[in-house]
């Protein structure tokens, strides 16, 4: 009787080592499988964060052939503007007439400015017209007669407005 119990207990030792053998395998197996998983997740995303920033670097690249090529392009149609201006030195050095000469930097002028408007670009009218402190800097406020007190009186410097954005604040005299 003792050795069929010895049996038994041995038989169940046996068991339950087979038991701990069997779940420290699938343990096993499922810390390996686990393991390469990681393995893999690591490979992706390394390769995601080289991809991310070579797009980075092509982004930055494009943004910055974009805006040479935009620069270009204002160049491009401001070079009539340079060519009448050389034609408007060359005339005031042969003529030594100064209408002329006058009359040739009018019409630089508007030239320019229709190029500079194609493009956006528009002045500010300030004479006439209440301070706003969003479209004008007050250089100084004089008395003036008849006129409303916070009025536009004089520009000293013109204000510019590209599309929908103030660039440049108008300088101007306020009345009291």
């Amino acid at each position: 009787m003792e050795e069929m119990v010895k049996e038994k207990v041995e038989e169940k030792k046996t068991k339950s080592e087979k038991k701990t053998t069997t779940k420290r395998r699938n343990y096993k197996k499922e810390l390996e499988k686990a393991l390469e998983e990681n393995k893999i997740l690591k490979e992706q995303m390394i390769r995601l964060a080289a991809e991310f920033d070579n797009y980075k670097k092509r982004i930055e690249r494009e943004r910055a052939s974009q805006v040479d090529t935009i620069k270009a392009e204002l160049i491009k149609e401001l070079l009539p503007v340079i060519d009448d201006l050389e034609r408007s030195v060359e005339i005031g050095k042969e003529k030594k007439d100064f209408d002329s000469l006058l009359e040739g930097i009018s019409l630089v002028y508007k030239n320019f400015m229709k190029t500079l408007q194609a493009q956006g670009l528009k002045p500010l009218e300030s004479v006439g017209k209440k301070f706003d402190p969003e479209k004008h800097d007050a250089l100084m406020q004089v008395e003036v007669k008849g006129q409303k007190p916070d009025m536009v009186v004089d520009e000293h410097i013109k204000g510019y407005k590209f599309k929908d954005r103030i660039i440049r604040h108008a300088k101007v005299i306020v009345s009291k």
